[in-house]
């Protein structure tokens, strides 16, 4: 194991020993979802795809209040959690993944369809990470590197669910 890795792991150790104690943490880790053993950015993702299906439809100014403060919160969080631990983009980290969905449901009537097909497709591009998500992925550091993944991988998901429904119509 390389020098740098140990310095990850160490650091992601750290994190989780402050699991519950920091409550930047616990908003990071998506109120504890992120210490789920399968697959947490899944899981946050569903989360956040079923709180906004089971809310009333929301106005598209209300929408973009969402996205905005969800990344307010997700920048400033993940800003000071990266500086004060040293992590990168552990998977216990899932804000981003709230992030991510939302973006991926903007614009969506409320349909059950569309919803699994925005949450299919957030989740495809969010693991498989295709040019421009991987691109970002690996040249952007920081909190952005760890959010702007997901705002774009939610983005290609929004566009392509929207234009499945306009099609459909």
């Amino acid at each position: 194991m390389s020098e740098d890795n140990s310095r990850i792991e160490s650091n992601a150790g750290q994190l989780r020993s402050n699991a519950f104690k920091d409550p930047l943490v616990v908003i990071a880790t998506g109120f504890g979802i992120g210490w789920l053993p399968f697959a947490p950015g899944t899981i946050a993702s569903l989360v956040i795809a079923l709180i906004f299906y089971f809310t009333p439809e929301l106005d598209v100014e209300y929408q973009y209040a969402i996205i905005f403060l969800l990344f307010i919160v997700a920048r400033l969080t993940l800003g000071i959690v990266v500086r004060k631990y040293g992590v990168k983009d552990e998977s216990c980290i899932v804000l981003d993944e709230f992030l991510g969905m939302a973006v991926a449901l903007f614009l969506l009537p409320k349909e059950w369809w569309l919803y699994i097909i925005a949450f299919l497709i957030f989740r495809i591009f969010d693991i498989v990470k295709p040019w421009p998500i991987s691109w970002v992925e690996q040249r952007i550091r920081g909190a952005y590197g760890i959010i702007l993944d997901d705002v774009i991988a939610g983005a290609g998901a929004a566009i392509i669910t929207n234009l499945i429904w306009i099609t459909q119509q």
